[in-house]
């Protein structure tokens, strides 16, 4: 399959994230879902909700180091496609409105997983 993103995804640390769903009418909820990439312009990601394409949705992400965390709170993206992968739906989104502290914070967390990513694999070989 032809590779589509500009950015390399990259495997991560410990990444909490939750999407905001509509549970009803006038009401919405938080609901966790498991990363499994990530880049400063967007991540997949595989939850028991169903997403369409095209669907705006907002999401927060949390990156545990041993550090300290760095957090993403209500930043919007854009559910760009998905398809069915052994642990579920794998739905691809890519973010949306990339500007000030949200475009800063994806950005640091880009930088810190692309380092442990060059550290892991310095240790493989």
């Amino acid at each position: 399959m032809t590779e589509r993103r500009r950015r390399e995804r990259l495997p991560f640390i410990q990444m909490y994230a939750r999407v905001q769903v509509r549970k009803g009418f006038m009401s919405k909820e938080w609901v966790n879902v498991q990363v499994m990439d990530f880049s400063s312009l967007g991540m997949a990601f595989v939850g028991d909700h169903e997403f369409d394409e095209g669907q705006r949705v907002q999401f927060s992400l949390n990156l545990a180091t041993e550090v300290g965390n760095i957090t993403v709170e209500q930043a919007s993206a854009t559910i760009r496609n998905s398809r069915v992968g052994d642990e579920g739906t794998i739905f691809g989104v890519e973010f949306q409105d990339l500007k000030g502290p949200v475009a800063s914070s994806l950005e640091r967390i880009e930088n810190i997983l692309s380092r442990y990513n060059r550290v892991t694999e310095r240790m493989q070989t």
